[in-house]
């Protein structure tokens, strides 16, 4: 009996690594799903180095497009044991050998989980490995590949010890059974046909199959050398002349008829073989319909409750009664209750029927928990996110802090009784707590139970152009000039290479004018998208029943982190309880507030009574100065607060809600702002409408009033309101037809017209993709209240909690620093005997914290804080001598003389200049006095190196008689100590020209107008080079000056003649028209400018010319001579020098000279000063 024709279609690849693998193959699986369909291939296997990434992403692919998945691992075996994790290596062994793992069924994908997390979390040593041992240990369900090149028996056979490859071959056949264990051949160099020989000799005698792979490691053919390129990037090489020549060809995803032209005549059984192992691989995963893995929560003993829905039913009403009265009844008291409280009786028990019903007591009673936990720690907690702020049963338990019926939030929007899925409810927790929470969670459920969410970093068309561009070893200006022609993310998506190549004409021109560049793009094109890089999910934990090797794969992270190996989506649709713990830095703001109030001020504020239309509050708000606000901080959201001058929460709740690039484009927010402000009349299709959309002014903002509509108007339930609205949100045509016939059919029935019932469907359908979650609003605007209105009323201690926040982000500290001063408050510098850790408030004013100083960490703060706590410090030596050893090194003491820290020491008559200047000189004296002093304590002397009397004076007969330092270098040093200038500002040198320009001060200018002409003068600070949609560079940068800043604009040809002073911290003066739009910041075009100190020079009357103290020849004076006289102009020159201890003074009649910076700087450069004078 002859055997059948293999058939192509039949062929199978089950040694495949896709972009998961890490800078080691480009295949993507959308791609290689669609060239698998076009090859008719019906199976195919992920079989990635050391990981399990993209195996549930593989199997979804797959799935959707007909091919059934097979779920594999290319696993590392060490040569010895997985716990050896030295590098020591036996003569002819290799580190660790490639071993192909399929898994055939359910218990085989479970044991390749439990190997690939043993590979992480025992094994790994530069590589996850496992071993024979574990191996052994789980071998069930699984199907073994010998590896092929990278395997252990071809190893040996290409080293010419056949016995040990034959060894290998039965120890392996011995593991996994003789029916699960193939000896693969390839097709991949010269040797490849001698090697498959032996290759069959050994499978023969081990008496197990031979199977034919090709190991891809690109799609097509063509992407071979991208393959290397990608690989030049992970191993942190660059693509030489010999790595192009050798750019291994043949492993691409070649198509059965390649595979037959390959093996055919040799190896058929090596090709049946692949069919054979597919239809032995039947895994059947619950992707996206598993049910929710939850760990099993302690019923308290003492509750006398059995059952988990009886605990969880006893903790929520318990949870509901403690509302109602510490919250509900006074509410009900003072006539602000919105609804009775059988509403909030009849509302629980719907809830609660829904939430046993769905199986989730349990899952509600872990989230209580550990809020409880937080809350009984004193940790912050946030009032709500997303959808979760809708449920009673939430706010009954204390996971959410806003009331659902009083603001009408529906639970149907959390969890939808017609529509069975998993809860979702994200936490925001205080900064400082959330660690301690997740260690909570961890000891609780047990150390292997509890993990944190992998992520993966992609290729994204910049990082792409710069990776390729190293790789090639292009000079890195070029790459950079490539790159930048990339337009920046829109909207929080990145622009393709491809679709920058249509809308950036520059970048299309390089690449059809240079070789090299045409090749970086081409090659970035193809791997533009890849998986480059893991991290850990900022907020992802899961919490499983049992440890999590046994349900899902997990890694260690760089930083030796507990991960998974899936990532978030991944987990969620293979049912693994997932939570967000998301770290807040508004809720340690308002918690550091809070108890500055009441520590310092004896003041404690209770949320519950203060009225959320509180009118300071809301004029804030109005005016638009929302700096620090949570949610309310960024221009464009400031513009329309102006604009719509908020008078309560639910507008705060609708901005949030609005202000997102749907409803911008879509005119929605001019349309409410005019409609809130009267100016537009507002309308409703039918009057019972009205009661839904009053507070929106007719505009549909939220989710919520959708289902609400379809409730009223149509008889929905919520639930089945909810389902309307997701069909609605997705475009979903299909769903969208039967229910626009029931919509319209129930509101007919309910007395609307047709035509109108028809008009408002599609209203709803129009605006579903742009409605917001009502839920998410609220409970966000209500946190952005109350930081306004402790901005508003306490903004000391408000802004001294934001800034200790931001002590790291200068910029940030120096723009609040601005608005301290626009609200009539000071910031005071730093001072050892007065500063505190962070910035601490007083009476108007904020002083600045010790640990915001660069060089200065949170131990020297404390150590400085703890010392003075005994006595204050009295001088520079006194401070080093008490300051434990270790705590303050010479870039702190440096930091904290500039900073100005020790400025309040200074005698009396000794200028900031002077005291900086001497201080800084005595720091290595006073160091060494320190070291000493110290010494003398351990010994238990003391006065052998100068006496307590010395450290505890002044100071000043210690310190050096030095040259004070300029203000130029005060401002300068200052600026680097602390991020910005505080005490001096550089424009304080130039007070006297600009007074002579009549240029005035930002903040002086009165009742600016569109269309004004302004000439203003400042620094440059956070300039930004944008380009229009003509490709045009322009600039956008704020100036600012000791009173306040402005935003301008440099258009593109004004850009083009001032764009080397447009850089950060460049002093100019600009003149230019004033533009703005009611509400709007006001912004500055500029038409010219010029650098303030080529002002100076250029308006300068006479020069004074310092010579050098150095002995000066003919030759040198005729030098400079001849400077003076390439610039000839009005100003007067003089010259000042010695000879023989007499100071000269010469004036140069027949010279005069232009004024330049240009001339300031030749002549600084050949040893003279110079002084300009108006």
């Amino acid at each position: 009996m002859t055997t059948p024709p293999f058939d192509p279609k039949d062929f199978v690849h089950l040694h495949l690594h896709s972009d998961y693998s890490l800078l080691q193959s480009t295949i993507q699986l959308n791609p290689l799903a669609e060239k698998l369909v076009e090859f008719g291939m019906k199976a195919c296997a992920i079989t990635d180095y050391g990981n399990m990434y993209g195996a549930i992403g593989f199997y979804r692919t797959m799935k959707s497009n007909g091919i059934k998945p097979i779920l594999g691992y290319e696993a590392f075996v060490a040569a010895g044991s997985r716990l050896d994790h030295t590098s020591a290596v036996a003569a002819g062994e290799k580190a660790f050998y490639s071993l192909v793992l399929l898994a055939k069924d359910h218990d085989g994908y479970q044991n390749l989980v439990y190997i690939s997390s043993k590979a992480f979390t025992e094994g790994f040593h530069h590589k996850p490995r496992v071993d024979n041992e574990l191996l052994a240990a789980k071998p069930g369900g699984l199907i073994a590949l010998s590896g092929g090149n990278n395997g252990e028996i071809n190893h040996f056979l290409n080293n010419g010890d056949r016995e040990r490859a034959l060894s290998a071959a039965k120890r392996y056949a011995e593991i996994f059974g003789i029916d699960n264990f193939f000896v693969e051949v390839q097709d991949l160099d010269e040797r490849s046909a001698e090697t498959n020989k032996n290759l069959r000799e050994i499978a023969q005698e081990a008496g197990v199959g031979l199977v034919a792979t090709n190991d891809p490691h690109y799609l097509v053919n063509d992407d071979a050398l991208a393959h290397e390129v990608l690989t030049c990037i992970g191993e942190g090489r660059t693509l030489s002349e010999a790595s192009r020549s050798n750019v291994k060809l043949n492993r691409h995803v070649r198509s059965g008829g390649e595979m037959l032209a390959v093996f055919g005549a040799e190896y058929p059984d090596a090709l049946a073989n692949t069919a054979k192992i597919a239809d032995m691989c039947n895994l059947a995963l619950a992707v996206g319909d598993a049910e929710l893995t939850l760990p099993s929560f302690p019923i308290d003993p003492n509750s006398g409750c059995t059952t988990l829905d009886g605990y969880f039913e006893k903790v929520v009403r318990d949870g509901l009664e403690e509302r109602k009265r510490s919250v509900l009844q006074p509410m009900f008291e003072a006539g602000v209750l919105k609804y009775p409280m059988n509403a909030y009786n009849d509302r629980l028990q719907l809830e609660i029927d829904v939430i046993e019903g769905m199986g989730y007591s349990g899952y509600f009673l872990i989230v209580w928990e550990f809020i409880k936990y937080a809350i009984d720690q004193g940790i912050p907690v946030g009032p709500g996110r997303g959808s979760a702020a809708g449920s009673l049963v939430a706010y009954s338990l204390g996971i959410t802090g806003i009331d659902p019926l009083q603001y009408d939030l529906f639970f149907e929007r959390f969890l939808n009784p017609e529509r069975v899925s998993m809860p979702d409810i994200d936490i925001d927790f205080c900064i400082r707590g959330r660690s301690d929470v997740i260690n909570h969670v961890a000891e609780l459920y047990g150390r292997e139970s509890v993990c944190q969410i992998i992520t993966f970093g992609t290729m994204a068309s910049r990082a792409a152009i710069k990776d390729v561009g190293r790789a090639m070893n292009m000079p890195y200006g070029d790459v950079e000039k490539i790159a930048k022609l990339i337009p920046p993310p829109y909207r929080g998506r990145n622009i393709s290479i491809d679709q920058a190549l249509k809308e950036v004409p520059e970048l299309s021109s390089a690449r059809a004018s240079s070789p090299v560049v045409d090749e970086l793009i081409s090659l970035a094109l193809r791997v533009e998208g890849c998986s480059r890089h893991t991290s850990v999910h900022a907020a992802g934990v899961v919490i499983s029943p049992k440890p999590l090797c046994e349900i899902v794969p997990v890694a260690i992270s760089a930083k030796n982190e507990y991960t998974s190996q899936y990532p978030m989506g991944d987990l969620e649709k293979v049912g693994m309880l997932k939570m967000d713990f998301l770290g807040l830095t508004t809720l340690t703001i308002i918690h550091d507030c809070l108890a500055n109030l009441k520590e310092k001020a004896d003041v404690e504020i209770d949320w519950s009574i203060v009225p959320l239309n509180d009118e300071k509050t809301m004029q804030l708000f109005s005016q638009g100065r929302t700096d620090a606000v949570f949610q309310f901080e960024s221009s464009g959201m400031q513009d329309i607060c102006r604009q719509l001058r908020p008078k309560e929460l639910e507008d705060l709740s609708a901005l949030n809600a609005l202000y997102r690039p749907g409803p911008i484009d879509g005119g929605m927010i001019d349309d409410f702002i005019q409609r809130h402000r009267g100016e537009k009349a507002v309308a409703y299709i039918v009057p019972e409408m009205e009661d839904i959309l009053k507070n929106t002014y007719g505009v549909l903002v939220y989710q919520e009033q959708i289902m609400q509509i379809a409730q009223k108007l149509a008889g929905y339930t919520l639930g089945e309101a909810d389902l309307m609205r997701r069909a609605m949100g997705k475009k979903d045509k299909a769903q969208m037809v039967p229910h626009e016939e029931k919509f319209v059919a129930g509101a007919i029935e309910r007395g609307i017209g047709k035509k109108q019932a028809v008009e408002i469907f599609a209203l709803m359908a129009k605006f579903a993709d742009y409605g917001f979650n009502r839920s998410h609003s609220i409970a966000y605007a209500y946190l952005a209240f109350q930081t306004a209105y402790l901005k508003a009323h306490y903004p000391e201690y408000f802004y001294s909690a934001v800034l200790s926040h931001e002590a790291d982000d200068s910029a940030k500290v120096y723009k609040y620093s601005n608005e301290l001063r626009a609200l009539g408050l000071q910031l005071l510098p730093p001072d050892i005997n007065e500063s505190d850790e962070g910035f601490t408030p007083s009476t108007n004013a904020v002083r600045f914290g010790l640990s915001a100083i660069k060089g200065m960490g949170t131990a020297a703060a404390r150590a400085i804080i703890e010392a003075r706590s005994k006595q204050r410090f009295t001088s520079l030596y006194d401070f080093v001598s008490r300051i434990d050893q270790g705590a303050i090194n010479r870039r702190s003491l440096e930091s904290l003389i500039t900073a100005g820290a020790f400025d309040t020491l200074a005698p009396d008559g000794v200028t900031n200049n002077q005291w900086r200047a001497k201080l800084f000189a005595a720091i290595d004296a006073a160091l060494s006095y320190a070291q000493n002093a110290w010494t003398d304590h351990v010994r238990g002397q003391s006065g052998l190196f100068g006496t307590t009397q010395e450290a505890e004076s002044g100071g000043e007969d210690l310190l050096p008689d030095v040259k004070p330092w300029s203000q130029s270098d005060v401002s300068r040093l200052e600026k680097a100590a602390i991020g910005f200038y505080l005490s001096a500002h550089p424009l304080d040198d130039y007070v006297e020209t600009l007074n002579s320009l009549r240029i005035r001060n930002m903040a002086d200018i009165e009742n600016i107008k569109p269309g004004d002409t302004l000439m203003v003068a400042g620094i440059v600070s956070a300039a930004q080079v944008r380009y229009s949609k003509k490709g045009n560079r322009f600039c956008i940068f704020r100036l600012e000056d000791q009173s306040t800043g402005m935003k301008c604009l440099v258009w593109a040809e004004a850009y083009g003649k001032y764009a080397a002073s447009l850089k950060d911290d460049e002093m100019i003066i600009v003149e230019g028209k004033v533009e703005a739009v009611e509400g709007n910041e006001t912004t500055l075009i500029v038409s010219a400018l010029r650098t303030l100190k080529d002002t100076v020079s250029r308006n300068a009357r006479s020069l004074t010319i310092t010579l050098p103290t150095k002995p000066i020849d003919e030759e040198y004076l005729q030098d400079i001579y001849s400077v003076l006289s390439d610039t000839q102009g009005r100003c007067d020159v003089r010259l000042q020098f010695s000879i023989d201890g007499l100071d000269l003074l010469l004036e140069s009649g027949p010279i005069r000279v232009q004024g330049s910076h240009s001339l300031e700087t030749q002549l600084v450069a050949r040893g003279c000063q110079i002084e300009w004078n108006l």
